[in-house]
């Protein structure tokens, strides 16, 4: 019997594992547990065996192989009792038996995967006479270097890159061909930290699981996690790595945007017992002080007069405060509506504009027309457009150019409305970019920081997005809404 060197050894989840498998559509494809129990198996598999997914998930490999060959597998460890310090026997010859009773002469290697649920053995099975070309394992690994949501490299033992996938190329920043048979760390003049533990794993043997970093490229920012490994060969030398990309930016993303909620809806819950108690005093203590002005402009109290007005504009302060804490909870009795954002921005514009000169503010408007229609509350669209143009506004305190910007556009397969709002002004701190839509948080001195808060609620109501940028000059946000 032949020896080869011991099952090579991946990490990916179930769901990725289930996608490769069955993109190899002229393989069959077994997966088995540590316990021998078939896990998974592709279509390739199920059409040649003729068995239903019935017969196959939770049985026992014992039954689909004849014993002798089931004995085989178990011996030269493939699958499930396997010694990682032993080679692997090659098996050139096991015999399966399809739903039918026909027997089915195959060859086989395994790929031992480390998943959520465990160990997974991969059995590539081809059936002795198939036409020769390239191995099963490769052809598992060109599927994996083809993925688009995974980004792989693979390294020789002098770190030199032997094969880069099209998502890792668009990490680095470079392209395959002028990356192949170059050294990896050329590549990484940006990321001194990742490329720090790639050189670790290859010094030291030390693997990485899950280092999380952030890949920016102009307004592109995507949440990355990133492992490293080493591929060893028969001798258990090291003979080359892999570096795997997985993109988490849309988990990452929900998990923010669920953290954020959870904020809000805490304040609202307290904003909203708060506010009885809170707007009743201010009722009393505004019908006194609306006496006491009527008495003291009767009696020529100018000056004691001007007092209770000073006073009655902070009451008007306060209750507007609370109003805003009560827009923080889950906006009720929102009148949904076909609506066309052009026509709910073009009636804006007079208040824009009268709000611009007095600024010393210049409006640029660009908005096409013709857009699909949104569903979502005419009013609150009103509200929100009117804060992030009130902003954009007051962020030029010499006067400046306030852009507003209208598309459609297909994102993700689905028609989209596109608002950008852009100032000139100094823009927003960088510390402060990603909390800028969180409670409290402002530029203003003054500002109390829920107007942000509370337009991104209303955004997230009706299934859109609202994101803020720093331009060159100013601070750019841009507001996305899903056409009807």
């Amino acid at each position: 019997m032949n020896r080869i060197p011991p099952a090579p050894l991946v990490r990916l989840s179930l769901e990725a594992l289930d996608v490769h498998i069955n993109r190899l559509r002229d393989t069959m494809i077994l997966v088995l547990d540590e316990r021998g129990l078939i896990t998974n198996y592709n279509a390739c598999f199920q059409r040649r065996s003729g068995y239903s997914r019935q017969g196959l998930m939770g049985c026992g490999a014992e039954h689909i192989f004849e014993s002798q060959s089931f004995e085989q597998l178990v011996v030269a460890g493939y699958g499930f009792r396997r010694d990682p310090g032993e080679d692997a026997g090659t098996l050139s010859s096991l015999t399966l038996t399809g739903a039918d009773g026909t027997r089915i002469t195959v060859t086989a290697f395994v790929l031992h995967a480390e998943t959520e649920a465990g160990m997974q053995s991969v059995l590539m099975l081809r059936e002795l006479g198939e036409a020769s070309g390239p191995n099963l394992l490769e052809r598992l690994g060109e599927t994996m270097l083809m993925d688009e949501e995974t980004g792989v490299i693979l390294l020789r033992s002098d770190s030199r890159i032997m094969d880069i996938s099209q998502l890792a190329c668009q990490v680095l920043n470079v392209e395959a061909a002028s990356a192949l048979e170059e050294p990896v760390g050329g590549f990484f003049e940006q990321r001194g930290r990742e490329y720090e533990l790639i050189r670790h794993t290859l010094a030291e043997g030390v693997p990485v699981r899950n280092h999380p970093f952030t890949w920016l490229r102009g307004d592109e920012r995507r949440e990355m996690l990133m492992d490293v490994g080493l591929l060893r060969g028969p001798s258990g030398m090291a003979e080359g790595a892999y570096v795997i990309f997985k993109d988490v930016t849309n988990l990452r993303s929900l998990e923010q945007q669920v953290q954020r909620s959870d904020r809000l809806s805490m304040i609202g819950q307290i904003a909203a017992g708060a506010a009885h108690e809170i707007r009743n005093p201010l009722t009393a203590i505004r019908g006194f002080l609306q006496m006491f002005r009527k008495t003291m402009t009767d009696k020529g109290m100018v000056k004691e007069a001007g007092y209770t007005e000073i006073m009655l504009t902070e009451l008007d302060r306060i209750n507007s405060l609370v109003g805003e804490f009560l827009l923080l909870s889950k906006p009720k009795n929102i009148l949904y509506d076909h609506v066309d954002v052009v026509q709910v921005l073009q009636d804006l514009m007079p208040m824009i504009s009268s709000e611009a000169l007095l600024h010393n503010v210049v409006v640029d408007w660009a908005v096409e027309t013709g857009a699909k229609p949104v569903l979502a509350d005419r009013e609150m669209l009103k509200q929100v457009f009117l804060n992030i143009c009130k902003n954009g506004i007051e962020a030029m305190a010499n006067g400046g150019i306030l852009t507003i910007k209208g598309r459609c556009a297909i994102e993700e397969g689905r028609p989209m409305v596109t608002i950008e709002v852009q100032d000139t002004g100094d823009g927003i701190p960088e510390a402060m970019l990603e909390k800028i839509f969180d409670p409290f948080v402002t530029t203003k001195p003054s500002g109390t920081g829920l107007g942000l808060s509370v337009c991104q609620r209303i955004i997230h109501e009706f299934g859109g997005t609202i994101r803020a940028l720093n331009r060159k000059e100013g601070a750019l946000f841009i507001i996305a809404l899903p056409c009807i």
